[in-house]
């Protein structure tokens, strides 16, 4: 699938959660209080303008969505895994099928799962002895969640956060594995400063590579200087400041991108998830970004 140059996406996560009394009405009625924030997160980011949107991990944190549903763990303050990791049915599935039923034909859908490393380094390994070898059966417990979103989401990505502090020499097999046999388009996003392996990503199997721009501007610099065949998912505005940019702001780090990288190579995106936002902060940015990326179109 080819994208539109500049094309508007998420990262993933969006401050929205359901009412307190959703909570309770679910302990009475087991109606899911969790489909009213999908919608408000969905509703949110098609009224911004954002052409590949997200459900909005609103459910759980990205660890524990994956963590408390695997076989193989026991829930700890830390997650600790006592057994063989177990994909026992699809974690995000109706999730994403509802997303995709709210959201109808006016956007794009991406599905997200917490990449194998990053799951790895957030739970105690009291099983497997081995960082690689825990981190591999990750892979293998997760590819198979990958298969069941490939059939429902238009763009299929993992996050990796834990890739920029710590990047394991057998990060291409984990990448591998977990979208074995997957066939629409992969992301994979790396928050943080990945300059001193930027070299290392390009040399992955994905078709996206998602990265911090705005609060790592020196890695414009390193990507400029690397040969790379995918599109870059240009991170435009900041996650971690709780202050809508203004759309000049917006536009001119669009323009330094486009100057370094080519806007047919580039998506258009906030740096990370808008969990930790409040939700008129989160909605001004993306429709600040979206603002900017028509600046730039003709």
């Amino acid at each position: 699938m080819n994208f539109p140059p500049l094309t508007t996406t998420v990262v993933g996560s969006y401050p929205a959660s359901p009412e307190v009394q959703s909570l309770f009405n679910y302990c009475k009625t087991g109606q899911d209080p969790y489909a009213e924030s999908i919608k408000e997160a969905v509703e949110a980011q098609i009224s911004a303008g954002i052409d590949i949107i997200s459900d909005g991990q609103t459910r759980n944190d990205m660890i524990k969505l994956y963590a408390t549903k695997l076989g193989g763990i026991r829930m700890r303050q830390k997650p600790v895994v006592i057994g063989e990791l177990e994909h026992r049915k699809p974690i995000t599935l109706e999730d994403q099928k509802l997303a995709k039923e709210i959201m109808g034909d006016r956007a794009m859908l991406k599905g997200i799962i917490t990449g194998p490393f990053t799951m790895a380094m957030s739970c105690q390994d009291d099983y497997y002895s081995s960082q690689e070898k825990l981190a591999m059966n990750f892979a293998e417990a997760l590819n198979a969640e990958a298969r069941a979103l490939s059939g429902i989401v238009d763009i299929l990505q993992i996050d990796e956060p834990f890739f920029s502090v710590e990047y394991p020499d057998y990060a291409s097999d984990l990448i591998t594995t977990i979208f074995a046999g997957v066939k629409i388009p992969k992301a994979l996003h790396v928050c943080g400063d990945v300059s001193d392996i930027f070299q290392e990503l390009v040399e992955l199997n994905v078709d996206i590579l998602d990265h911090e721009f705005a609060a790592h501007s020196r890695l414009l610099n390193i990507v400029a200087d690397v040969d790379f065949s995918q599109t870059i998912g240009f991170g435009c505005v900041r996650s971690d400041i709780n202050i809508a940019e203004k759309e000049p702001e917006i536009s001119e780090r669009v323009k330094r991108g486009i100057d370094s990288i080519g806007k047919h190579k580039m998506m258009l995106d906030p740096d990370c998830g808008l969990r930790h936002l409040t939700s008129e902060v989160a909605k001004e940015k993306l429709q600040n970004m979206v603002k900017a990326r028509d600046n730039h179109e003709s």
